[in-house]
């Protein structure tokens, strides 16, 4: 087995961030400032902009009510799954779970967290599915080791070369 230095740090920071998170109220302010973030590689892009497929992609929990289940936004880690669903879906067939903001903006401007419209009144070629996952998140392994592959996989089998990243 290859050994995994991210993982080795994120594995000595849980069991104290569980016991601060256990609090009532959990004491975010304890855990956070220790988290162990991943190393980013950074890549430029340039791909010319005539030819983009612009996938949209989201941390506000967003899902499909009629097809998919909600995240488990309960989780004291948080939950590590994705949600890809049809761009043209419904807006009264798409809700967030996600329990760390206010997602009564979101339910009554869509637009806020998916910017459908509004990209393609800018004249951006959407992929077929939107890409979702809940932004509170503290199991990064699982996300980074298996989540974000399958990611990749579902905006290559769309055939994006661009993204629109909407962090929430």
């Amino acid at each position: 087995m290859i050994r995994n230095e991210y993982r080795e740090r994120w594995a000595e920071w849980l069991p104290s961030a569980l016991r601060a998170l256990a609090n009532d109220p959990p004491d975010f302010p304890a855990v956070m400032p220790a988290f162990p973030f991943p190393e980013i590689d950074r890549h430029a892009f340039t791909r010319p902009n005539n030819d983009l497929r612009v996938a949209l992609i989201t941390s506000s929990g967003a899902y499909d009510t009629k097809m998919q289940a909600p995240f488990a936004s309960g989780s004291i880690i948080g939950d590590a799954s994705y949600r890809a669903f049809d761009i043209d879906l419904p807006t009264e067939h798409i809700d967030f779970a996600h329990e760390h903001y206010d997602r009564r903006f979101a339910r009554r401007d869509l637009e806020c967290v998916l910017p459908r419209d509004t990209a393609r009144k800018l004249g951006l070629t959407l992929t077929q599915h939107v890409v979702s996952w809940s932004g509170y998140l503290l199991d990064w392994p699982t996300f980074i080791e298996s989540t974000i592959p399958q990611m990749l996989a579902r905006l290559r089998a769309d055939h994006a070369n661009a993204a629109i990243i909407v962090p929430i």
